[in-house]
């Protein structure tokens, strides 16, 4: 199959031949508001006239090179205070009007169009407005890369007319984005989507398959003495927060709980709050800007999805705050970490913000005694204040930012029934520096720094005390045409008054512990075919985890890949590619092999709007050094896998959407099973949702059911050994074939009474069962030589094997009633539930009734709340 994919895509990759790229350029003409412009969508108002009707677009999908099927014009003017553009889209047929909540996508006709204010070819704002009025806006950065989580308070209005089409008018605050001193050009492309046909036009043409997107923009002149507009913008907030949990902690004062809000016991089982907090904003120069939030409440943002998590590495959860997601751009080095995202691509995080009001420690994080439990602690760390400094100091770009975060306490139950409160988090202050200047034009340099610092130095409490440091330094060079790009960067940690611990591959982090990374990239793409080679080695005791991301150290990896593509539409397909990949990753020591795989891979997006993707992926034998927690190799059999995913069209008012991962490995039977259905729904305009079933099961994995301890007749085999000298001694493991499955169902709906008046609704219901085989034991003598599958023998009775089986589940609900009552102001009303429940089974096995009863038995912790949130957005 993927040999006829590949001579078909051969047969098809010259059936488009653009012109050269010089022909595309374009300017377009902005004008000096002369008269009064009342925001309704019709570009009648006399001032529209002062500014060119810029009109001739050309397809880029689904007939590229052709004229459009509709008529698009639009004019751009600007004053003091404000940036205008106005369009008109003409449109015979029935138009595609779906209304949802700001900045979400949807299936739908729109406008957007791209701002390279700075004119430096690497970053562009970006704006979008549907016909139904709804509003999308983000940030494009490092030239290819796009972020929509950039957010600023602007206006715009529809107005649609039967047989017609529709028009826009849109009224951008020149104070929300960074614009130089004297400037006069920017950079600038507007482009038009026809849902019924996905037909996109675009002003300035960029043939598909082009690399590079700001350095492709068009240009937009007329702009001599617009200036930037300094203001400082307030967002104050107020919110009302009732809220019933069980088991209910006892009433302490609330000053020993949470920061920044008042609390009023009303009832042992319910807790009301009020809580103030403010956000603030000020250009300091003309392209500079100062953000900064007080006691910033996230209480509307939607709960983190729930996942089983198997394997030894920490899952990564996205970013959903606001306030954190606004310029988080700026912090991305050209080789972030992208979890699921290209291959490769994943060795390190630098900063990942989710650090910071990370979730309080567990009672085993505190080492409490199996006599003592926590009654009550916040979820999260809170966050005292947070400051951002962004924008440009000449040709260099800036962003510095801190925050700080407070001690946390929790409630402690003893074996007596009595409570105390202990100090479980010492105030902490987090600071990141990111600077990048060009150099010449065609490469830029760039540094980086975290820290994360302890604000009192309090040992006697036996908190973390820990001094976190990193330092990045990374050069871009590309091509003229961004048709190759090489990306270097080298990255040094440091560690002062760490907690000596040994990591689970065996490094030792003592008190003082430093290490280095450096991964590098060269890509180069053409229309027809792409290559890519990627490089990281990562020493022993390199950590960034403090203020970072990064599923392990000791690890030298190199990925390479070579594709075939066809981004020019013809009958069989509109895009399509075939990619190959090898992969092998070792320690840092060379001496182990932790991966080695081929993938060959195959997608294609049809002309009727249905995507097919298909995989597969060969690995060799491979050990693990993570999995017995000191070090010791553990060898894992070769596998093969097969993938796909599978989309139906996403303009019919029901969409389905399939993913499926199948892995099998011999000859110690193990599988992995993978299906994740979604089925998304339209059945209003105003109405959309989408519910989502995922299945995962894996089966005879083997799992460590105990660490390392003594060898009977040496000691107790219930005795853990120190994993920093347990390889220097004979020493035992207890495994077991590990059967894991999860059913996780999640509900997601959104009603838009209007473009700013949304009810939002998500719920989750998740269940998991895992439960062991017979256990095996092992022998294993000084050293670290690899533990072979073949030398595990049947466990006795005198190994003391426990029962792991465990079975979990949690439901989690949230409605949120959002109103954007004035420009950039914004009421929420929002109702939270949650139950969980972790338990140790009575019985053995996996039993989907029993991991769902446990929502029902004793243990279960459950919280319900209701958020009164509003504030207000004043500028001054």
């Amino acid at each position: 199959m993927g040999l006829i994919a590949l001579v078909i895509l051969v047969a098809q990759a010259k059936a488009f031949v653009p012109l050269p790229e010089a022909s595309y350029m374009r300017t377009a003409h902005a004008a000096r508001r002369t008269g009064p412009i009342v925001l309704d969508g019709k570009l009648d108002e006399p001032a529209w006239q002062a500014a060119p009707e810029e009109t001739q677009f050309t397809q880029a999908t689904p007939d590229e090179g052709s004229p459009p099927t509709v008529h698009t014009s639009f004019r751009i003017l600007w004053d003091d205070e404000y940036f205008y553009l106005g369009a008109v889209c003409d449109d015979p047929y029935p138009l595609t009007v779906t209304l949802t909540r700001r900045d979400r996508a949807i299936e739908g006709d729109y406008i957007q169009f791209d701002l390279d204010t700075t004119l430096d070819r690497r970053t562009a704002y970006h704006f979008q407005v549907y016909a139904s009025g709804t509003q999308q806006d983000g940030i494009h950065f490092n030239d290819n890369d796009t972020s929509l989580d950039w957010d600023a308070a602007w206006e715009s209005a529809v107005h649609r007319e039967e047989g017609k089409g529709w028009s826009v008018e849109i009224r951008i605050p020149l104070r929300v984005m960074r614009i130089p001193e004297g400037s006069t050009t920017w950079g600038f492309n507007f482009y038009r989507v026809t849902s019924r046909r996905h037909e996109e036009d675009q002003w300035r043409f960029r043939p598909n398959g082009r690399s590079g997107n700001v350095s492709r923009l068009g240009l937009l002149d007329g702009l001599a003495g617009i200036h930037p507009v300094r203001a400082l913008e307030l967002r104050p907030y107020v919110s009302l927060r009732g809220a019933r949990n069980t088991p209910a902690p006892s009433y302490l004062p609330h000053s020993e709980l949470t920061f920044g809000c008042a609390s009023e016991a009303v009832d042992p089982k319910i807790g009301l709050t009020q809580c103030a907090g403010a956000d603030f904003r000020y250009s300091l120069a003309s392209d500079l800007s100062l953000v900064g939030t007080v006691n910033p409440d996230f209480g509307q943002v939607e709960a983190d999805q729930r996942v089983l998590n198997l394997s030894t590495f920490e899952t990564f959860f996205p970013e959903k705050r606001p306030f954190f997601l606004e310029g988080l751009d700026l912090y991305k080095p050209p080789l972030h970490f992208d979890v699921g995202g290209s291959y490769g691509g994943d060795a390190y995080q630098i900063f990942y913000s989710r650090r910071i009001g990370r979730g309080t420690p567990t009672a085993d994080d505190l080492g409490l005694a199996s006599s003592q439990s926590i009654a009550y602690q916040q979820p999260t760390v809170p966050i005292a204040t947070a400051l951002k400094l962004s924008g440009t100091i000449g040709a260099t770009s800036i962003g510095l930012f801190s925050a700080v975060e407070p001690r946390v306490s929790a409630q402690v139950l003893g074996p007596d029934g009595r409570a105390e409160t202990i100090r479980t988090v010492e105030a902490r202050n987090d600071a990141v520096l990111r600077a990048r200047a060009p150099v010449g034009d065609q490469a830029f340099v760039g540094v980086m720094a975290t820290a994360a610092d302890p604000l009192f130095d309090d040992p006697a409490r036996g908190l973390d005390r820990t001094h976190a440091h990193v330092g990045e330094g990374d050069l871009a060079v590309f091509s003229k045409d961004r048709s190759t790009e090489l990306d270097v960067q080298a990255v040094g940690s440091v560690l002062t008054g760490n907690t000596p611990q040994t990591l689970r591959d065996g490094t030792f982090m003592d008190s003082t512990a430093s290490g280095g990374a450096f991964s590098g990239k060269l890509k180069h793409s053409e229309e027809s075919w792409f290559a890519n080679v990627n490089l990281d080695y990562l020493s022993r005791r390199f950590t960034v985890d403090t203020l970072g991301f990064m599923p392990r150290a000791n690890l030298a990896r190199m990925m390479a890949y070579v594709g075939l593509q066809s981004p020019h539409p013809n009958g069989i397909w509109q895009t399509s590619q075939i990619i190959l990949v090898g992969r092998e990753v070792r320690n840092a020591a060379f001496d182990l092999r932790l991966d080695r795989d081929a993938i060959l891979e195959a997608s294609m997006n049809t002309p009727s709007g249905f995507f097919f993707d298909l995989g597969g992926i060969v690995s060799a034998p491979f050990v693990d050094d993570r999995e017995l927690l000191d070090g010791t190799p553990l060898e894992r059999r070769a596998s093969w896998t097969w993938y796909g995913a599978f989309n139906t069209d996403s303009r019919k008012p029901v969409q389905f959407l399939l993913n499926w991962f199948e892995t099998r490995a011999f000859s110690h039977f193990e599988r992995l099973n993978q299906l994740d259905g979604t089925l998304a729904f339209r059945p209003l305009p105003q109405l959309d949702g989408s519910l989502e079933v995922a299945y995962n099961e894996s089966a005879g994995t083997l799992r460590q059911i105990r660490p390392a301890g003594a060898l009977p007749g040496a000691g107790d085999p219930t005795v853990e050994l120190d994993p920093r000298g347990a390889t220097e001694t004979t020493r035992e493991y207890l495994l077991a074939q590990q059967h894991a499955r999860s059913v996780s169902t999640t509900l997601r709906g959104t009603y838009s009474f209007t473009p700013y008046l949304t009810l939002q609704a998500y719920a989750q219901l998740f269940t998991a069962g895992i439960a062991y085989g017979d256990p095996q034991r092992a022998v294993v003598g000084p050293g670290k030589g690899v533990l072979r599958l073949a030398s595990l023998a049947p466990a006795g009775a005198a190994d003391a094997a426990p029962n792991a089986d465990d079975r979990q589940s949690g439901l989690d609900v949230n409605v949120i009633l959002r109103w954007e009552w004035r420009v950039g102001s914004t009421l929420y009303l929002v109702y939270a539930h949650s139950s969980a429940n972790d338990v140790l089974p009575p019985t053995r096995g996996i039993d989907f009734r029993g991991e769902l009863g446990t929502l029902t038995s004793a243990g279960v912790s459950r919280g319900d709340s209701i958020l009164l949130k509003v504030d207000l957005l004043s500028t001054l």
